[in-house]
């Protein structure tokens, strides 16, 4: 549910196109976006783009299925001998798709190196260095911290004043 949510939440459909999308499927056609971004087209499988996304395969077909059918994706089928085929190739042909990747941030969510932290880092930018709380080391000796107090019946102003202390052993009354 995380991942499918983080790939939904990514930014890599526009809001008009992810209306019309669950959030499993979103998640799928982010990748798909993100993909396409990095290498013009989508050659992932149907099981890889599943596990990547954390949705089951039924789902990416048919999220493939229907941005097929609404024009958003083309999907070019490679078959090599009678039942063997290689991955289908996904393009995207729709304008406002395309532009919206065109304006999105240019970090690679796929690449290893893509973290803003490490780009930051690289163009001498990041945080400031840290300032140090000064933490004295504490002699004992030489502060007055360490001078006996008084006791805890004596720590009470009204016990210290009277002149015999007010407890009887008994605990009783008389």
């Amino acid at each position: 549910m995380e991942r499918r949510r983080r790939w939904a939440a990514s930014g890599r459909l526009p809001p008009g196109i992810a209306a019309r999308f669950t959030l499993a499927e979103q998640a799928v056609l982010s990748l798909v976006a993100a993909e396409t971004v990095r290498r013009k087209d989508c050659r992932l499988s149907v099981p890889n783009l599943a596990a990547v996304t954390g949705v089951a395969e039924t789902t990416v077909r048919n999220a493939i299925r229907e941005a097929r059918k609404l024009g958003l994706l083309t999907v070019e089928e490679r078959q090599i001998t009678g039942f063997r085929n290689d991955t289908n190739i996904v393009r995207i042909v729709s304008p406002e798709w395309t532009a919206w990747l065109r304006l999105a941030r240019v970090r690679d969510p796929l690449s290893k190196r893509g973290s803003s932290a490490s780009a930051a880092a690289a163009q001498g930018g990041g945080c400031k260095s840290a300032n140090r709380t000064p933490t004295e080391v504490l002699i004992l000796s030489e502060s007055g911290k360490t001078v006996p107090k008084k006791g805890c019946r004596e720590a009470a102003g009204d016990l210290g004043r009277s002149g015999q202390a007010r407890i009887r052993a008994g605990g009783g009354a008389g």
